[in-house]
């Protein structure tokens, strides 16, 4: 499975926690607890505060050489932001 796969299926939306693809195209499930989420949520907002420029973003996916990844926070660059704007997955 890729990620534009994942993205089409209607089964795999609005799920309460994330999807990863492993390696092998395999979906990797992460359940997260509302405690996890607030926590997330106040990494960000302080990433938010902190970080001149760029923009935070929370559970973008990623691709990696180990499958689609997706981290709970991300700082990316104005540069970043500008290149790949609403690339699915960031590379």
């Amino acid at each position: 499975m890729n990620w534009n796969e994942v993205l089409a299926d209607p089964s795999l939306q609005d799920l309460p926690y994330k999807i990863e693809l492993n390696e092998y195209g395999e979906i990797v499930m992460s359940p997260a607890s509302n405690q996890y989420r607030r926590e997330q949520t106040r990494m960000a907002m302080r990433l938010d505060k902190n970080m001149n420029g760029g923009e935070v973003l929370m559970n973008c996916s990623i691709a990696t050489t180990q499958g689609v990844k997706v981290p709970d926070v991300v700082w990316m660059s104005a540069a970043f932001v500008k290149a790949f704007e609403y690339e699915t997955p960031y590379p």
